[in-house]
Parts: structure tokens; C-alpha cells; sequence
């Protein structure tokens, strides 16, 4: 048996595009030709049964491990051989031809990102409500209808991603936010949703911050002026306004 780990570029944080560019190609891209291990996230880990590296190659592009979510096995993924009989123990480059032993610093590789999360969904006009979502970009700004902004105003590692020109674009106001000392922070504009923010991607929430979060904004609000401040007032959607 061989001991391996697979990692591959997180393509969402790739702003030079490597991915998929042979190895002789990286000083092209970036100001180093030397891998850049940031950019990488580690999507295997196990015992697999192969006597060199191009049997790993084929393993998972044809056969896959069970449990496998990374992509097949391409140009620029890095192969860690942990502990082996048959293969020298190293970091080995997948280039356009064969492997490529190369320098890699495991360290500064990220745990694989999850597919989906589990959030609080806050919506104007509506009832707050558990959602799953893509954790991709594109998922992330589908979801709040446009550019993410990130707001951290609680005291655990839990955040609200909301849309990041809502209150110039023209949607709705959502939620409002309210520090220790019960004065609103802020005034959340458009949809957006509650997550977790302890590791470098957004995750879910656990059961209890599901409930917890869901009962604290469950409710739309309203917002009036008065003596020259902004008052949010809770309120219950009717069921025409659930159905839109």
C-alpha cells in the first residue's frame, strides 16, 4: 500500500492562473517559478494501492476512490507520496508530461473546502430559514445578489455575508444589527446569510447557531425615524409575502 495526499489549486484564489499550466510555465504567471503551496488545497488523504506514480494517475482519473470530491487528476495537481515501498517519499508536480519531484510546503495547503454549507438565510420581507448553498464564489454571490462583503458583529466566529453595494443599488433593507449595548450597528440592505468564519473559507453552522440565529432575526422588520433615530420593528409576514 501507498501512503498519499493529493492536493490542487483552489481555483477561486488563483489570480494568476496557474492551474493547469505545466511546471515550466509558472514563472510565466507569477514572480516565482517555484510552486506556490497557498494556492493549494488538500482534497485526499489515504492508502491507495499503486507501485509508481503514473498508477496514481490512473486510479483518479479512472477509477476514483470512494469518498473522492477533488477533480481528476490534471496538469499542476501535487502528489505527496507519505510512505511507500515502491515510490521515493516527496512532493511530485503533475505536468503536461509525467511528474515533476518538486519543493512544497504542506503547511501552507488548506483543508478541502466544503461543496455546500449550511447557513441562516435572511431575506426583506420574509421569515429567517436554514438554507444549504454552494461554498464557490459564484454560489456565495448568487446567493446575496451581487459582490460579497463579509460583517463580523458577533462575539464567536460567526459572520453575515451580505451584498456589498446594497444599500446603493436599490434593495430592500433585511436586518438590523445591534451591538453589547443593544444600540443598531448597522442596517443589513438585500439578502444575505449567516455563517461560520473560524477557518479561512466561510462554513456551516452548527445545530445550535441554527437555532439560535434563526430565532434572533426570524422576523422581517420595518424601519421609522424617530427623534432622529432609526427604530426597527419587528413584524410577522403575511402569507402573501412568503409566497413572492
Amino acid at each position: 500500500m501507498t501512503d498519499i495526499r493529493i492536493y490542487q489549486i483552489d481555483l477561486d484564489r488563483d489570480h494568476d492562473g496557474v492551474a493547469f499550466e505545466p511546471y515550466a510555465s509558472l514563472s510565466r504567471w507569477q514572480d516565482s517559478p517555484d510552486v506556490n503551496a497557498s494556492l493549494y488545497e488538500s482534497v485526499f488523504k489515504g492508502e491507495i494501492e499503486a507501485k509508481d506514480i503514473e498508477d496514481i494517475y490512473r486510479i483518479f482519473n479512472t477509477e476514483k476512490p470512494e469518498g473522492y470530491e477533488g477533480r481528476s487528476l490534471s496538469v499542476s495537481d501535487v502528489v505527496e507520496i507519505v510512505k511507500s515501498d515502491d515510490i521515493k517519499p516527496g512532493f511530485y508536480y503533475c505536468d503536461s508530461i509525467g511528474f515533476k519531484a518538486v519543493p512544497f510546503d504542506a503547511e501552507l495547503a488548506q483543508e478541502m473546502r466544503e461543496k455546500s454549507i449550511t447557513v441562516v438565510m435572511l431575506e426583506p420581507g420574509k421569515v429567517a430559514r436554514t438554507a444549504v448553498i454552494g461554498s464557490s464564489l459564484e454560489d456565495l454571490q448568487k446567493a446575496v445578489g451581487g459582490c460579497i462583503e463579509a460583517f463580523y458583529p458577533f462575539e464567536e466566529e460567526v459572520c453575515i455575508v451580505c451584498n456589498d453595494e446594497g444599500k446603493m443599488n436599490g434593495m430592500s433593507p433585511c436586518r438590523a444589527v445591534y451591538g453589547e449595548d443593544g444600540k443598531m450597528m448597522d442596517i443589513i440592505f438585500g439578502p444575505c446569510f449567516i455563517c461560520d468564519c473560524s477557518g479561512e473559507n466561510f462554513g456551516s453552522l452548527s445545530q445550535d447557531q441554527i437555532k439560535r440565529y434563526t430565532e434572533q432575526f426570524k422576523n422581517p422588520e420595518r424601519y421609522y425615524r424617530i427623534d432622529g433615530d432609526i427604530k426597527a420593528v419587528p413584524y410577522e409576514p403575511k402569507v402573501t409575502d412568503l409566497a413572492r
